[in-house]
């Protein structure tokens, strides 16, 4: 507002007093051409400062002219192109979002259309490749993937980890390894990188490389306190597991003595580690293991695992058993296990109570077996063949209903 107040200001004081000065103060203006008056131009002098001006005016006006055109042809060109550019970022969210949904063969088009003038290729070049190995195109998947990593050096990672996350669903457990440690020489601690050894790991069956990167995915893989513990325990259960299969007592041994004390004391891994020790023979290391599970909590399993351990000392166990009997109570499973160590102590008579108490409770065909082969030992020939029936109808639950004959029908359609 006060600029334009003064330039009408200035504008009324020009017309006041310019047309007074143009009548006051004639004059004109001579131009000379190589230093002669005589050879010149000559003109009003206000004549030629209205010239002057007007020729500025005009100047200012064709420069702002010749600029105005040029933003003009910029805007039109920068219109074009980033044009160009919304189009590919239109269809680059637009593949994403078919990417997402697994509608592969739209998400390739899309995706592919959009890379040349995209503006971040590497997104499009790694989902296409995706998406075209879920279409089942796996040199294009690869050749993608390349185009990938050639976009530049910080690629190399997300290309390593696209391409062993295909691997892992293709299966192809070994390449992927490689790849992911080929990957974890630039970044050692990535959470997704360590998740995806992880995988691969496990799914080889591969427990002494996994074991080895168990602390590396404490500390880095964001994995759920829980998820973690869950891991680790299979880890050590397989490890045990696969020690006992060979037949190897030292590694069965060793795995268990590397084990953290915290471990050790696990009732699940304890309770693993005594039954994969019976199962190669180590009844009395095994026996050492149950006795200590089973004075802290009962556990019928292993109640009956523990009455077909050969240990040290018969005698010491069938007392521990019996201290369990006071503990716990009667079970079958416990009366069982007291009347196999009573075999095992050559106490026949208690061995028959222990069973026939264990029917009782429960009619099972294990500790019909174990009874009948006892009376059979006895001579009592006609109650072992009996127990030996019942054993076998309760082991055998699923025969249809069938008509049986009567004692004495004859065999019709029997063949001399």
């Amino acid at each position: 507002m006060k600029r334009l107040f003064f330039t009408a200001l200035v504008l009324l004081l020009l017309g006041a007093f310019l047309p007074e000065a143009i009548n006051n103060y004639p004059g004109y203006l001579v131009i000379g051409i190589g230093g002669e008056l005589n050879k010149g131009y000559e003109m009003n002098l206000w004549f030629a400062i209205f010239s002057l001006v007007a020729a500025l005016i005009i100047l200012f006006f064709l420069i702002w002219l010749a600029r105005s055109l040029l933003r003009g042809f910029r805007g039109s060109v920068d219109r074009l192109r980033f044009g160009r550019q919304r189009v590919a970022r239109r269809r680059l969210t637009s593949g994403l979002v078919e990417f997402m949904e697994g509608n592969w063969s739209r998400a390739r088009r899309q995706l592919l259309k959009s890379a040349p003038r995209s503006e971040a290729p590497l997104i499009n070049y790694l989902a296409a490749a995706r998406s075209a190995f879920e279409l089942g195109f796996r040199e294009e998947a690869n050749e993608l993937l390349a185009k990938a990593e050639a976009c530049g050096e910080d690629t190399r990672l997300a290309v390593a980890l696209s391409q062993a996350r295909m691997q892992l669903l293709d299966k192809h457990y070994e390449q992927c390894i490689a790849s992911l440690e080929r990957a974890k020489q630039l970044e050692p601690k990535h959470p997704a990188l360590l998740q995806l050894l992880k995988q691969a790991y496990y799914l080889l069956g591969d427990w002494s490389r996994l074991r080895a990167l168990l602390p590396e995915l404490e500390k880095h893989a964001n994995m759920p306190e829980a998820e973690f513990h869950q891991l680790e325990l299979e880890v050590y259960q397989h490890q045990l597991t696969e020690a006992a299969n060979r037949n190897d007592i030292d590694k069965l041994q060793a795995t268990w003595q590397s084990l953290s004390g915290r471990w050790q004391r696990s009732e699940a891994l304890r309770s693993l580690y005594a039954q994969q020790l019976h199962r190669i023979g180590e009844d009395t290391e095994a026996e050492k293991h149950l006795r200590w599970l089973l004075n802290r909590a009962w556990d019928s399993d292993l109640a009956e695992l523990y009455g077909c351990l050969v240990g040290a000392d018969p005698a010491a166990q069938i007392s521990a058993a019996e201290g369990w009997l006071k503990e716990y109570g009667e079970s079958a499973s416990l009366l069982t296990c007291l009347g196999r160590l009573s075999m095992r102590n050559e106490l026949w008579g208690k061995a028959q109570q222990y069973f026939e108490k264990s029917l009782l409770l429960r009619r099972d065909p294990i500790t019909s077996a174990e009874l009948a082969r006892l009376f059979q030992s006895l001579g009592e020939k006609d109650k072992a063949a009996k127990l030996y029936e019942e054993g076998l109808l309760q082991a055998v639950t699923d025969l249809p209903k069938l008509p049986m004959p009567s004692q004495g029908t004859p065999l019709l359609g029997a063949h001399a």
